[in-house]
């Protein structure tokens, strides 16, 4: 080789990912590959697929009239409802294509911060998405999300590389990649890929590749458990996590000579103003090689001082469970009262050695979300940490693996299902069990209190920010309490405040509307703090029964009951105090 030519890296955020937020692996493999005799580019082919292509007017101008001209109708759940709408108003469908832009803009400006605008952006995107789902059945995408039910074996998978009906992955690297693979100095491919949702676009980047580029080195980045069978298609398979091996791998195909440093992530070569979020939030990792106890706040300040200065940053996503509440504590101490521009996320596992002053702590050096995972301990401590950390008004949310104690489990997923005010989001982790997960292994297990009765309208305004971005943002500029009580309707545009319009009324059991006294006895079982023999009993002979409204819901309830004849005999004979001639308040739930 030409000394004088660099040896050529092209690293590769495969689709389908978050469009919010940078990849982290492309950024921390560069930082380490910085010899003058190299040349790297980080592409975030994830964010030009999103953007320029699936996105992009012209091509869902095309989808829609793929899917008008379809005489074989879509086996996707939401082709009953999408596609009769998309014939019949084929106009409301062409100005949601027009409009695509200016709601992807949306959510790079200062209207992100409203909750109406952000949810019709959100909502006009996702349906442009199963417009998009329908173009490519049985391909389906959600945000930063892909599945395909039809690949469940990589014999399926070698025949959907090639399949331009059902791979919406190989026209756009007709277009974007072709160009970047004829760079004759290009000596090594890496694909990074850190979830499933990305393989079959990373195997279908490699294919597509070996078609054009047979001499190229294929590198594949990832977790153990998506490798098995790429090995026609790849030359290197490495784990996600192992740099010192990929570096050895560079050594050998360049003049690269590894050297031993200690290197931040590097985002530069990154399209950073491009990430559909208002601002500029990076995912953190400290260096492998860097020991957390050698790294003073001061050093870690100056990082994220130098981010903010030279990239615009204003937030950080840590994917280091070493930037625990406890070395956010020494940062908070170096802060000393100053005011902080930037806002954290911290990943955390989830046990009992942290206090209530390490949270407050964490709060005050910037602290806004705790994603808690690899719960270990016994519930009731795991339990007071959720309540600390709500008390310090930071966001618990919580994973929940498939693979620990059930007895455990099901005690934490009991707390969490019963106080949505201290576990404010989770969710519940599957095994992988097919190699490219279909959609009914990424449903997410939903276990809820109070099942029996009826629910508020709509959902949680949470469930719409499903980026851990967009629920920092919001967190930082509205705070735990209001995003904890917004919730948006079930037209899927409207948001109320919970807790806002609530009516109260006070009836004897006999005056109830109708289907109401069914309606609080099952509040009341369902609280689960009483025995339901008696329930019905109980209310139906009540002084009075008081209960709360709120948009048409009984969101609460609590009467005056009259002692039966069996109670006050036997306080009476226990204690010699006779209730007769009184009432007792019970059976309140909330």
């Amino acid at each position: 080789m030409n000394k004088k030519d660099p040896f050529h890296i092209l690293m590769i955020n495969p689709p389908m990912g978050s469009p919010a937020v940078p990849p982290l692996a492309l950024a921390q493999t560069a930082a380490y590959l910085t010899d003058p005799g190299l040349s790297i580019e980080q592409y975030d082919a994830n964010l030009d697929f999103f953007l320029n292509h699936l996105l992009a007017s012209k091509q869902l101008t095309a989808q829609m009239n793929r899917i008008l001209n379809r005489k074989r109708p879509s086996s996707l759940p939401h082709a009953e409802t999408i596609l009769p709408d998309l014939k019949k108003n084929p106009e409301k469908w062409t100005r949601k294509i027009i409009e695509v832009n200016r709601n992807l803009e949306v959510l790079r400006t200062e209207e992100f911060y409203k909750p109406e605008s952000f949810i019709t952006a959100l909502k006009e995107i996702q349906d442009l998405l199963d417009m998009a789902s329908l173009a490519y059945s049985p391909s389906q995408f959600r945000w930063g999300h892909y599945t395909n039910a039809s690949i469940q074996k990589w014999s399926q998978a070698k025949t959907f590389f090639e399949n331009t009906n059902t791979n919406p992955f190989l026209s756009f690297l007709q277009d974007r990649l072709v160009s970047k693979l004829a760079n004759s100095k290009l000596g090594l491919l890496i694909l990074f890929v850190s979830a499933p949702d990305q393989l079959p676009a990373a195997l279908t980047i490699a294919h597509f590749t070996k078609n054009q580029r047979p001499d190229l080195h294929i590198v594949l980045q990832s977790n153990h458990q998506m490798q098995t069978g790429a090995a026609d298609l790849i030359d290197s398979l490495l784990p996600e996590t192992d740099l010192k091996s990929l570096l050895k791998l560079i050594e050998q195909l360049s003049d690269f000579s590894e050297r031993c440093k200690t290197a931040w992530p590097d985002f530069s070569g990154l399209p950073l103003q491009d990430y559909l979020a208002p601002c500029i939030v990076l995912p953190l990792k400290i260096p492998d090689n860097f020991a957390l106890d050698s790294l003073p706040p001061s050093s870690f300040l100056t990082f994220v001082a130098k981010k903010k200065q030279k990239l615009n940053v204003r937030g950080f996503l840590s994917e280091d469970t070493r930037i625990s509440p406890a070395y956010m504590t020494k940062l908070s101490h170096k802060i000393d009262g100053k005011q902080l521009s930037f806002v954290l996320g911290l990943k955390c596992d989830w046990n009992a050695s942290y206090g209530p002053d390490e949270f407050t702590a964490a709060y005050k050096a910037g602290v806004r979300m705790i994603h808690w995972q690899n719960p270990k301990g016994k519930s009731k401590s795991l339990v007071k940490t959720l309540v600390d950390t709500s008390r310090a008004r930071i966001w618990n949310h919580v994973s929940i693996p498939h693979n620990q104690d059930r007895n455990l489990i099901k005690e934490l997923a009991h707390f969490m299902a019963s106080n949505p005010n201290i576990a404010h989001s989770w969710d519940h982790l599957s095994p992988i069990s097919s190699l490219f997960p279909g959609p009914a292994s990424l449903k997410q297990n939903v276990l809820k209190a109070y099942t029996h009765v009826t629910s508020l309208p709509g959902q949680s305004f949470s469930c719409s920010l499903n980026e851990p971005v967009y629920l920092l943002l919001y967190l930082k500029r509205h705070g735990l309490k209001k995003v904890f009580y917004w919730r948006v309707k079930d037209n899927q545009y409207t948001v109320y405040n919970m807790g806002y319009n609530i009516t109260y009324h006070f009836a004897n059991p006999q005056d109830l509307p109708q289907g109401y006294l069914d309606e609080i006895c099952r509040m009341v079982e369902a609280g689960g703090s009483v025995g339901a023999r008696w329930v019905r009993y109980n209310l139906e002979r009540a002084f009075l029964i008081g209960y709360a409204l709120e948009e048409g819901v009984i969101i609460g309830n609590s009467s005056l009951k009259q002692p039966r004849d069996e109670y006050v005999e036997a306080v009476n004979k226990q204690t010699g105090l006779d209730l007769a001639h009184y009432l007792e308040r019970g059976y309140t739930s909330v």
